[in-house]
């Protein structure tokens, strides 16, 4: 699969290249004196390593807010979008034209007619058949600035398929940006039959930082449309007071250092004490598994949260395939228990964490367009750290022994699985 997609790469460079380089650096340096966050070893080489990757500065004068679940953020986003006043880019793999999307259209319909500049870019696969061609028309004929990431006319005859555009962005104004793992549908606010309650986890950024995410979007933007988003209040930011640190990082098919596998890593490879992840689908790369277990011999404590429930059967058994080699070395996962959990967290030593839209699969490390947040001893670790330890109690531990004397049906189907995981 990676392979195949030479093609679809060349043509993202192609396109990126005729929006020059200076064009997707970051045209600002961030604030950095009299900062008095001390950051760890550790820390400063992730940071460096980010920086290597994904181009984009640690800033220290921007603030977070973790919103948990769909109750708490589609209040804000909705919140953000009645207060612009300048400029809305809202960027997402999956909006549903239901109730809640409904209640977004409106929203962004409204400030459209206001005088505000809305733009929409949805990815063509992620959310063909959810949102409606009227549900389109609406907002293209209200103001909206309307496009779609990379159609796909023959799927089964297209690579495209493989390289998506799997981010969820909110910009607002420069002022203030959202991003994490839930996208835009009443099945995020436990309104989905198939899947009842929906765990998951998205955060708030205001500060010097939404300027990446701005920066980010028009990239896409551009590639989608054509379109130079060149006008200066687009990449305006404010200030807030010092809370940490936080770190934009990017990655896609455009880049073969795969900027999010690298940060993964990296935090993996640097723990001292503790490893708290959470993730809807655990395929990872030959790295990624040596490295959690290469944690777990050394004595750290390694904690892996998948859902109780699946989305997908088969890439269901492919995450299982996984869990005895890491049970035998000491790694503890657990199942939360009859949900979906789509959240994508990773703590490390309650210090240094990452959110954001990448899974921990070799889709999201290698062929899709993500976005994650790096937060260096920021309040929002604490918040992320609470959720976790609620998590752990509503899950079910898989214990070793048990797993071991699963059905060869299930042995049968996990090894299949595996086997087909990186072409899923």
């Amino acid at each position: 699969m990676v392979g195949n997609g030479f093609r679809e790469t060349y043509r993202y460079h192609r396109r990126m290249k005729q929006l020059g380089d200076d064009y997707l650096s970051p045209v600002c340096d961030f604030d950095h004196s009299q900062v008095k966050t001390v950051l760890s070893d550790e820390a400063c080489r992730l940071v460096k390593l980010n920086k290597m990757t994904a181009i984009n500065d640690i800033s220290f004068r921007s603030k977070t807010r973790i919103l948990t679940n769909g109750e708490q953020k589609f209040p804000v986003l909705l919140e953000a979008i009645k207060n612009a006043q300048q400029f809305i880019f809202l960027e997402y793999y999956i909006f549903h034209s239901d109730e809640m999307g409904m209640r977004v259209v409106n929203a962004l319909i409204d400030r459209a007619q206001a005088g505000v500049e809305v733009r929409v870019l949805i990815d063509a696969m992620g959310s063909s058949k959810r949102m409606s061609q009227s549900t389109i028309s609406l907002m293209r004929r209200s103001g909206i600035k309307f496009a779609e990431f990379d159609p796909v006319w023959i799927p089964i005859l297209s690579n495209k398929i493989n390289h998506r555009n799997h981010r969820k962005i909110l910009v607002v104004d420069g002022k203030v940006a959202i991003t994490g793992g839930i996208n835009i549908g009443d099945e995020y606010i436990h309104r989905s039959v198939k899947f009842g309650f929906w765990r998951d986890t998205s955060i708030l950024i205001e500060g010097e930082a939404v300027h990446d995410f701005s920066v980010l979007f028009a990239g896409d933007w551009f590639f989608a449309t054509g379109e130079r988003l060149e006008d200066e209040r687009y990449f305006y930011f404010t200030k807030c007071e010092e809370d940490g640190g936080v770190q934009v990082v990017d990655s896609g098919p455009t880049s073969a250092i795969a900027p999010i596998k690298q940060t993964i890593f990296r935090m993996i490879m640097d723990a001292n004490q503790s490893i708290y992840m959470i993730t809807p689908y655990l395929i990872p790369d030959f790295d990624v598994i040596m490295a959690l277990k290469n944690a777990a011999l050394s004595g750290i404590d390694v904690r892996i949260i998948v859902p109780g429930r699946p989305d997908k059967k088969f890439v269901y058994y492919a995450t299982q395939s996984y869990f005895e080699a890491l049970l035998a070395v000491g790694v503890r996962i657990y199942t939360y228990d009859g949900v979906f959990c789509h959240a994508k967290v990773v703590i490390v030593d309650g210090k240094i964490a990452t959110v954001g839209t990448a899974n921990l699969d070799i889709r999201s490390f290698y062929l899709n367009f993500e976005v994650n947040v790096m937060l260096y001893e920021t309040q929002s670790i604490q918040s992320l750290l609470n959720d976790f330890n609620i998590d752990f109690s509503r899950s079910t531990e898989i214990i070793y022994q048990e797993w071991k004397n699963r059905s060869i049906k299930d042995r049968t189907l996990q090894s299949l699985a595996q086997l087909f995981s990186a072409v899923m």
